[in-house]
């Protein structure tokens, strides 16, 4: 076991000590008493006042006059120590509207829906300490009125469920079902660490002497919208295969240049064509016939994407693939004309890639929170949040629940984006296990604390690519017979090579065994055809890293 393999190991055996020691606290200790503060009795800051002109609040009236951030409510308050379930009793006639708050320090943040009467709105948990507490909640969108905090104490709460390792692609490649093995093998136990953007690569290594497990890249520039102004990019796929090779898993997202019909004009120029004010293209009426142009353009689109996704393929590379994201917020042309156009258009992405092109190492993630968006189980391995809270403490533990409610035990759920470093450890103690986070790049990860980047990527809940591949190489399983061959597949360390030894005779030391090719574990896995198995009796097989 080499010095990686140890480290890995030992923080295996901290984490699960840890998961135990949670699941016994959530056993065993006494559940506390809920907490209830009234708006009226909190102190009060800018243009807020009490009120009871409305009907319908609860105690002796209601807070309103939250029209700026230096409008809030402020409690001071104590209570038994632990997570609490926060319900905000509120008012919001005038639409709905996004409110922040924090609580001891920490962030949080949600969206009021529009109601004219006082009704509750479930914040997520939040974290009670021994002795005094403070909470404050105003500003975001304002214009909203507070009645009441309910805080509800929880016990601990448990990790997700495991869910399935199988790939929805009926034909995806060994490599990417390898992968989705090894995410699933850490779900609840480990997030592993990303990052959009190889750019932030040497910056992140350099402050705290580790790389992220996965890089993502955008395939923005190949659209051909794009290109048509631009020219072809220059060797950008070919530098993320070579991330891989380096050892990183790759993800790849594609900010999609609307096919035709760019505004091009004033805060609209041609390059942000992905938005739904930069262009007029119209992808319900483009899906609606199959004979227009405008269909025949989303087509050439797709198969412009699809030749840079065969040269990862055609290097055994699988690829966590997140097309089509946050459709749902309708800033993306693609989400523009509600969720009907955009789940066809997922499903026809899918199909084309997947059956017309044969393109089979992909693992698709569909980035979209709302469940009216979502296009089906057999067409999405990964569900995932692109959160950009106020406060990069938040533990988002509001978004993780509803989809956790939603895919518990049947899909992985993951931090697809980040406005900045998340808090891994706080998340796990909210029982927030993301299967991997991915921040966004320039000031989301440059802008973040590096105490708290330093801490994330050597915390021993966060794997990182050092410890990815801190794995010895395995042979899993032996293929048929064929017309006198054997194949043999494993796994081993992404980027590094490779020995397929043999022998006949299994106590032979191994300087007597012959090699019989060397190689590289492309994607993290290898598969060798013996084309002399025939000629021996029998014969035994070794794998090994120089």
């Amino acid at each position: 076991m080499n010095t990686k393999e140890v480290s890995r190991c030992c923080r295996r055996s901290a984490v699960v000590l840890a998961l135990l020691t949670l699941l016994a606290g959530g056993v065993t200790r006494a559940i506390a008493a809920p907490i209830v503060l009234e708006a009226e009795n909190g102190t009060l800051t800018g243009s807020a006042y009490v009120s009871t002109a409305v009907s319908g609040y609860s105690g002796t009236g209601y807070v309103t006059g939250l029209q700026s951030a230096n409008d809030t409510v402020n409690w001071s308050f104590s209570g038994n120590p632990g997570l609490y379930d926060l319900v905000i009793r509120f008012r919001s006639p005038f639409g709905e509207k996004g409110f922040n708050g924090t609580i001891n320090g920490h962030g949080f943040s949600g969206m009021f829906p529009q109601n004219s009467a006082f009704a509750s709105f479930d914040a997520g948990l939040v974290e009670v300490l021994t002795g005094a507490n403070t909470l404050q909640i105003g500003g975001g969108w304002n214009w909203y009125e507070i009645d009441r905090v309910d805080l509800n104490p929880v016990p601990t709460p448990r990790p997700p469920a495991p869910v399935p390792a199988t790939l929805v692609d009926t034909q995806a490649t060994f490599a990417a079902r390898m992968l989705m093995q090894a995410l699933v093998s850490d779900y609840g136990k480990y997030t592993w660490a990303g990052q959009h953007d190889a750019s932030e690569i040497s910056y992140i290594q350099g402050k705290t002497g580790r790389k992220p497990a996965m890089v993502e890249g955008d395939l923005i520039d190949y659209s051909p919208s794009r290109v048509q102004y631009q020219g072809m990019p220059a060797n950008y796929t070919e530098s993320y295969i070579a991330l891989q090779n380096a050892g990183h898993v790759l993800g790849l997202c594609w900010h999609w240049n609307a096919p035709t019909n760019l505004v091009d004009a004033g805060d609209w120029p041609w390059w942000r064509g992905f938005y739904t004010q930069g262009t007029t293209f119209d992808v319900a009426a483009a899906l609606a016939n199959t004979n227009s142009i405008e269909y025949s353009l989303i087509l050439r689109d797709i198969d412009a994407i699809a030749a840079q996704l065969k040269k990862v393929s055609s290097n055994n590379i699988p690829v966590l693939w997140r097309p089509l994201h946050e459709a749902s917020g309708g800033w993306f042309w693609w989400g523009a004309k509600g969720s009907g156009p955009f789940k066809q258009l997922w499903r026809l992405l899918f199909n084309r890639l997947t059956t017309y092109h044969n393109l089979h190492n992909l693992i698709w993630v569909l980035a979209n929170e709302d469940p009216d968006w979502y296009p089906g189980d057999d067409v999405v391995d990964i569900v995932g949040v692109d959160g950009y809270p106020a406060d990069p403490t938040d533990a988002l533990s509001t978004d993780w629940q509803a989809l956790k409610t939603q895919f518990d035990g049947v899909k992985l759920v993951t931090l697809s984006e980040f406005g900045g470093v998340p808090d891994v450890e706080r998340m796990h103690t909210f029982g927030v296990w993301w299967s991997y986070f991915s921040p966004w790049a320039g000031s989301f990860i440059e802008g973040a604390p590096t105490n708290t980047l330093t801490r994330i990527y050597q915390s021993p809940e966060v794997i990182t690519l050092d410890e990815l591949n801190a794995v010895p190489p395995v042979i899993t399983d032996v293929g048929p017979w064929t017309l006198g061959t054997l194949q043999l597949n494993g796994t081993g360390p992404r980027g590094s090579t490779y020995h397929m030894l043999a022998s006949t005779n299994l106590t032979q030391p191994m300087g007597g065994w012959s090699v019989l090719t060397n190689a590289m574990f492309s994607g993290g896995v290898f598969t060798f055809t013996d084309k002399t198995a025939t000629n021996y009796s029998r014969r035994f097989y070794r794998v090994v890293t120089p």
